[in-house]
């Protein structure tokens, strides 16, 4: 854009899902008791820290549990930290889930995701489904975090295990407004298959293109 100021420039957005699968359980959010995450078993994405969050947070939830979708080489490291902790049976270790409607039955237990490394495309599945996301302030975060403007995401202290635990007991104390539509509804217009298509149709073509506010 610097470089050609006066040349135009079209939008599309890295997108999951189609509109009709962006769709939020209907679970509602008493029935609701998992804190989710879903992605790589990374040392970048810090999922130990949430595993270490999360007991803080469940000391005085015993209701709560954890989710881990996903997978990689930190793998055998957080089942030895969940031992550790005395968090077996409250933590699940779901395996790599791909389909979306066998990731919906996750979502539709979740009081929150979290992403305690850097949050990236993961979000637009979260918001799209309802459900806020607890995010580290702190990270080289991907271009999705701009739906940090849609009021889904809680913001904690970077490598506070003590502020993720906090942030997941407000989450728990805020479920009965989920799943939430409103946050669904932003996340569709801007990160939907659809709104995809149409960025890159309209660039081929050379046409206005319409965004939302």
């Amino acid at each position: 854009m610097a470089d050609l100021p006066t040349e135009p420039v079209w939008v599309a957005p890295n997108s999951l899902y189609p509109l009709d699968v962006m769709v939020p359980p209907a679970t509602p959010g008493h029935q609701r008791n998992s804190v989710l995450y879903v992605g790589r078993f990374e040392p970048a994405k810090k999922v130990d820290l949430l595993v270490r969050g999360f007991a803080m947070a469940a000391a005085a939830l015993p209701e709560l549990r954890l989710t881990l979708v996903g997978g990689g080489s930190e793998l055998s490291k957080l089942k030895d930290l969940v031992n550790q902790l005395g968090l077996v049976e409250k933590v699940n270790f779901a395996g790599w889930i791909d389909e979306p409607e066998a990731l919906k039955s996750h979502y539709s237990t979740a009081i929150a995701t979290t992403s305690t490394g850097f949050a990236g495309l993961g979000l637009t599945q979260s918001l799209g489904f309802g459900v806020p996301m607890i995010v580290a302030r702190d990270e080289n975060h991907s271009p999705e975090i701009e739906l940090a403007d849609s009021g889904g995401v809680t913001w904690f202290e970077s490598d506070s295990a003590e502020a993720l635990a906090e942030s997941i007991r407000e989450a728990w104390h805020k479920r009965e407004n989920l799943p939430n539509t409103s946050i669904s509804e932003f996340t569709k217009k801007r990160y939907s298959a659809e709104a995809m298509a149409d960025g890159l149709r309209t660039a081929l073509q050379g046409l206005p293109q319409s965004l939302p506010d």
